[in-house]
């Protein structure tokens, strides 16, 4: 009888696949035992693609960059491009929080990630911002997306909001008001818009 064919293993397979087991089960069981069972093979096959857990998650990064749309920031309004690439860049790790909370404390240093940012920076070489100041901006939208990614408002409390009301009265009436409604995308976009007016006033008295 014929043996079966072994999976075809390459380092996108096993980081996708690595991707799928954070999402369904959570960063903390991302294990090399783990992620080989779920591709048919065992543990010292991934390390023919994959270096080590670094190199894996670089690997992830890169395909959670690869999900972010640049293409706004060519919009003839900086305004507008800056405001949709902010949103683009939330929607791609946003999904994967405990993915996120590690990868912004890490060195960039997957080829897609690096890429994404000199492109990035070459757009805002076009808007006429110094390259000091296209830092500074960057390193604000950083800031902004990945801070929402990784700890959400409306995660932080997990009780309903009439347990705070006798210790916490002021807490409690701002949890009842933002019942029904999606508070952390108003706070993303209300700190969204505040970057946009800043670097617009900047610029203008420039």
């Amino acid at each position: 009888m014929a043996r079966p064919p072994k999976p075809i293993l390459s380092r996108r397979g096993i980081a996708e696949e690595a991707l799928r087991l954070v999402e369904e089960e959570g960063i903390e069981h991302l294990t090399t035992r783990k992620l080989a069972k779920r591709l048919g093979v065992e543990g010292p096959s991934l390390y023919n693609h994959i270096a080590n857990r670094d190199d894996l998650l670089d690997e992830m990064h890169g395909i959670v960059d690869e999900t972010v749309d640049p293409s706004a920031l060519d919009h003839e309004d900086w305004r507008v491009g800056l405001v949709e690439f902010a949103r683009s860049y939330r929607r791609a790790f946003s999904v994967r929080p405990e993915l996120v909370a590690i990868i912004a404390s890490r060195p960039v240093r997957h080829t897609v990630a690096l890429r994404a940012y000199d492109d990035m920076f070459a757009r805002f070489a076009r808007f006429g911002w110094e390259p000091r100041y296209a830092a500074t901006v960057m390193a604000a939208i950083d800031y902004l997306v990945l801070g929402s990614a990784i700890e959400t408002f409306k995660g932080g409390f997990d009780r309903p909001a009439a347990d705070y009301e006798d210790d916490f009265p002021h807490l409690a009436a701002a949890l009842h008001a933002t019942e029904g409604g999606d508070i952390d995308d108003l706070g993303f976009e209300l700190g969204l818009q505040a970057l946009i007016a800043k670097v617009e006033a900047d610029t203008t008295s420039g």
